[in-house]
């Protein structure tokens, strides 16, 4: 299974009210690089549905995942996103079933342990070179303002890889396979 970098942009917080704006997602070598492009899947250009089909259609074979998803804080854009397959009928297992079942790998926990242990201060615009986090993507949004939202969504893509990139660098001195 290939690995892909997996990010959502929402107008909110609760998946039954609020929409996703973007999904991007980017193919990793087993080096956590960049491997293909950066796909932005955007709702002003096609409709939220549509996008999640297309997403769903790209990444989903049979019912299942076809990759490992590979983001920061997946919890919240896995749960955003099955909401949206459900709204738009699509078949998928149940979420908790995916938790358990499937791999992914979810960076958040290394940013929170790299931050003393401490939550508040250990998001991607704190620990990289993100220059904010995701809160002006509503305001964007209602202003149409997608320019602003594309190039935090660069931003934010080639910080997390930049960080990925050392946190496995970092990871295999500590932990050498021939030990």
């Amino acid at each position: 299974m290939a690995n892909y970098y997996l990010d959502i942009e929402t107008q909110g917080f609760k998946p039954e009210v609020d929409k996703i704006v973007t999904i991007q997602f980017q193919e990793l070598d087993g080096f956590g690089k960049a491997k293909g492009p950066l796909i932005i899947l955007k709702e002003w250009e096609m409709g939220e549905g549509d996008m999640i089909r297309t997403f769903y259609k790209r990444l989903f074979r049979s019912s299942n995942w076809d990759f490992v998803p590979v983001g920061t804080n997946l919890i919240f854009d896995l749960t955003f996103l099955w909401a949206k397959f459900k709204k738009y009928e699509l078949d998928v297992c149940p979420l908790d079933k995916y938790l358990y079942e499937k791999p992914m790998i979810d960076i958040k926990h290394t940013l929170i342990i790299a931050n003393d242990l401490e939550f508040k201060g250990s998001g991607l615009d704190k620990m990289t070179n993100k220059k904010t986090d995701g809160r002006d993507i509503p305001i964007f949004y209602n202003n149409q303002e997608y320019d602003k939202i594309e190039a935090y969504i660069k931003n934010e893509t080639e910080s997390f890889i930049e960080c990925l990139e050392k946190l496995r660098s970092k990871l295999m001195e500590a932990f050498p396979k021939n030990v």
